[in-house]
């Protein structure tokens, strides 16, 4: 049999067994059912009309007078009996109501919604069973009702359970000092509004989510072209010193571009998760600029840019962390770079606003280009991860859109805030950063550390992908150190006990023996002791950092490892030994 797919009729419910929106057309699912509901709740409002219009030409008459204190009651007791079972049977709330808002007369489902017995009900005053802060809406809606017809959404405070939304019709009976009030429970429509609303932000975050996959595979692929091509090419040219040199540059570019690609997402990860820590020290604001400025220096040789960079005559310090603060003027000068035709110019300033009785000093930090500029409907949204302005095939400069999220977030996490201005499409871009300043500066690399990051170190470089482990040990032995491998963990602690070297590289995840263990087996030894350990893994989170500190590692790298990041690093562990090392 098959079901009936007309709408409800007006006063009826949901077929039983019905799932949620499911008003007897067949369909369950949640468009469906929220346009039912619709219906629904507008067959409902006709039905009031129509109940209302029937009271006013006379169906008052049904109704029997009653005393009850100084009100007069309207039931339906004696009354005309069709029409008190069509009122006794709606599915909405009706009542007549003094000019006061005294219940004269409530029906059974009015009562239902209420959670309270009708003959509790007659009498009292529905303001008691509304929502404290829809009170004084209610007020104005049973004062209009007196004069005209009056409609609103309230909440709704039954005598148990919990408050519910609900949409009022009042009117003023002709003849009489009462008014006539139907109520709606908006709870099922709420309930497939907000499945309706949290679905499409679901269908929203998915598509942002597959444009953001398809733009990292793109933007991977990228640097990866140029990297194998640039293999074939040392293949067939190894004899040729400036194309090696030509290649050797172009190697440098694309596998920092896609270390910063890994790095960014890792950042991602660790900012949604508030787990971000930054390392902060006293430094001088130049030095930060100065960094950021010579890494963008090689993508406006290429496309010809000019960069200016006023900074006050006063050094500024600040308390921050150095790589974090560089990362933010990196990433704002790289937008502007890609964003602009050609031979274009970058204006990079700072002023300084001195401290004050009621505000501490700040500096403020201006990033601006004449590029393609931002629209005024973007610049709400240009700071939310993932957003991307352009996503056309035919934009020469693409992203993963989390660089100013990133960047936003890092600058607050500096007690700072950054702000976006443009006067719209092809008018440029302004960046403007506000960090707190500090009094005193900081101090730099030690004597004592600059010496040691001259030193020449034994090193066993340990990692069970040989290709890793032997190119690695070339480049560190070609900057000047004895260098060794081993491609597990067993061989690992063989070659630490034969060659005695000051520094240890060792992979996490090998055959045999993992880094951990192998780290703790060296330790064990008197002459692992003193022996810097360095972990070098592709996992670099908050908790695997933690990890492999508790395993005995001095030190966490994450590949590809930058040689002469290494270098400093083994550099301060020189001279900040371990206090149980020093023993």
């Amino acid at each position: 049999m098959e079901r009936d797919a007309s709408p409800p009729k007006p006063g009826t419910a949901p077929s039983p067994g019905a799932p949620p929106g499911d008003y007897g057309n067949g369909r369950g699912s949640t468009v469906d059912g929220l346009k039912a509901a619709n219906a629904a709740l507008r067959a409902r409002l006709d039905e009031a009309e129509e109940t209302i219009r029937a009271i006013q030409q006379g169906a008052v008459d049904a109704f029997v007078l009653e005393e009850l204190g100084r009100h007069r009651v309207y039931t339906l007791e004696g009354g005309d009996r069709p029409y008190q079972v069509f009122v006794e049977q709606m599915q909405q709330g009706v009542a007549t109501l003094h000019l006061d808002g005294t219940v004269m007369y409530g029906n059974r489902r009015l009562a239902e919604m209420l959670k309270t017995p009708r003959e509790s009900l007659i009498g009292t005053s529905l303001r008691g069973f509304v929502a404290e802060l829809d009170k004084p809406l209610y007020d104005d809606l049973l004062k209009q009702g007196q004069g005209r017809s009056a409609r609103g959404e309230i909440r709704l405070r039954p005598a148990e359970g919990e408050e519910f939304p609900a949409y009022l019709t009042l009117s003023l009976l002709p003849g009489e000092s009462m008014v006539g009030l139907f109520v709606t429970d908006l709870t099922v429509q709420k309930h497939h509004e907000a499945l309706a609303a949290a679905q499409e932000a679901l269908r929203e975050a998915d598509r942002r989510k597959n444009e953001f996959i398809a733009m990292l595979a793109h933007e991977l692929r990228n640097p990866l072209a140029p990297i194998r091509n640039a293999a074939g090419i040392l293949k067939r040219t190894a004899d040729d010193p400036k194309m090696v040199e030509e290649i050797g540059g172009m190697l440098e570019r694309q596998i920092g571009l896609m270390v910063r690609l890994v790095d960014d997402l890792l950042d991602v990860s660790r900012i949604t998760r508030n787990r971000v820590e930054l390392r902060r020290q006293r430094l001088e604001l130049a030095s930060v600029l100065e960094q950021a400025v010579e890494s963008i220096r090689p993508l406006c040789r290429k496309a010809r840019h000019h960069i200016t960079v006023a900074l006050p005559p006063e050094p500024v310090y600040l308390d921050a962390d150095p790589v974090r603060l560089t990362q933010v003027f990196t990433n704002l000068l790289d937008n502007a770079c890609k964003y602009m035709e050609p031979g274009g110019r970058v204006r990079l300033s700072a002023e300084v606003t001195p401290a004050r009785d009621d505000a501490p000093g700040e500096v403020v930090v201006r990033v601006r280009d004449e590029g393609i500029g931002i629209p005024a409907e973007a610049l709400s949204r240009i700071f939310e991860m993932f957003a991307q302005i352009d996503t056309s095939l035919e934009r020469r400069n693409a992203g993963l859109g989390i660089g100013l999220s990133l960047v936003n977030s890092l600058v607050e996490l500096h007690g700072g805030k950054v702000e976006a201005r443009s006067e719209g499409k092809g008018q440029g871009s302004e960046f403007v950063v506000r960090l707190p300043t500090v009094a005193e500066g900081c101090d730099g690399l030690s004597a004592q550390e600059g010496e040691k990051s001259m030193k020449r170190y034994r090193m066993l470089v340990v990692d069970d992908n040989r290709d890793s482990a032997e190119s690695l040990a070339l480049l560190l032995k070609l900057t000047g150190h004895d260098t060794h491998t081993a491609l597990d963990g067993e061989a690992a602690i063989r070659a630490a006990a034969e060659n005695q070297p000051d520094v240890v590289l060792l992979d996490i995840g090998m055959p045999k023996l993992n880094g951990y263990d192998a780290c703790k087996r060296i330790r064990s030894e008197p002459w692992g002791r003193d022996m810097i350990l360095i972990a070098q893994t592709g996992w670099g989170q908050d908790d695997d950092r933690r990890r492999t500190e508790e395993a005995g590692f001095d030190g966490h790298v994450v590949k590809p490892v930058d040689p002469e990041d290494l270098i400093r690093m083994v550099a301060r562990l020189s001279t900040a030994r371990r206090p149980e090392q020093q023993s």
